[in-house]
């Protein structure tokens, strides 16, 4: 009882440091329109080997009213200038209807983190439209969060990308994907591209010395990678409530 316990503040204090982290950084977005997690520095992605091309298969949750026509696009879109520089693709393999289940950002994650990671999935988005609740909060000056990425493993986050609120004219649907893309890509830290650089490369490293078909994932709470889709749903399943 007492290691469960442990466990259950453990998580309880990584998601309110992973809310105010996501709350300051979407703040710090706000104000001076970043379009990623940080700011590009080509002298240090030189230095890092990112090996050969490799892909990552995507596997889309669509609300109710998102196409998948407009999702697809989308996420290529949002994609297409940072392939280039990994030598990694963002490739959807799969289109899940999926309605939005909450109107909070935990809700939301509580809700898509419990949806396994399948078969011919390495990661899990969900792009979402809008709640009734959206256009009341729209009307107070109050930041909201248009996307988010749970913190267990990083593999399933979730994208906003009807607009209605005022925050939607600086941080763009194309530029929330990003954002996520880069955050299930290993990233869990905002501002610190040299990290994140190493972090993709890793990750990449792994599966090609392994001969694997399935990408790793990061476990940002324990520091430590995922190596299966079993070990992602594992994880997920032992961080529920």
């Amino acid at each position: 009882m007492h290691d469960r316990a442990q466990r259950t503040t453990r998580r309880a204090g990584s998601r309110r440091a992973g809310r105010f982290v996501k709350n300051t950084a979407a703040l710090a977005l706000l104000l001076a329109g970043c379009t990623s997690i940080g700011t590009h520095d080509p002298r240090v992605r030189s230095t890092v080997d990112f090996g050969p091309p490799d892909a990552v298969s995507l596997c889309l949750y669509l609300d109710d009213g998102v196409s998948e026509e407009r999702a697809r696009g989308l996420v290529e879109e949002a994609w297409s200038t940072e392939a280039p520089l990994y030598g990694l693709r963002v490739k959807v393999t799969g289109v899940t209807r999926w309605h939005r289940p909450a109107f909070t950002m935990d809700g939301i994650l509580e809700a898509l983190s419990r949806e396994p990671l399948r078969p011919g999935c390495d990661r899990v988005l969900a792009l979402l439209g809008r709640h009734v609740g959206d256009f009341i909060w729209g009307l107070l000056p109050l930041p909201e969060a248009l996307g988010a990425v749970d913190d267990d493993t990083l593999t399933h986050a979730y994208a906003v990308i009807t607009r209605v609120t005022i925050n939607q004219i600086f941080l763009s649907p194309r530029n929330v994907v990003r954002h996520e893309l880069y955050h299930m890509l290993g990233c869990p830290e905002h501002f610190d591209m040299e990290g994140c650089y190493r972090q993709i490369a890793a990750l990449k490293r792994w599966k090609l010395a392994h001969q694997s078909e399935f990408f790793p994932a990061w476990d940002s709470v324990k520091q430590e990678m995922l190596v299966s889709r079993e070990s992602v749903n594992a994880r997920l399943n032992s961080s529920g409530p």
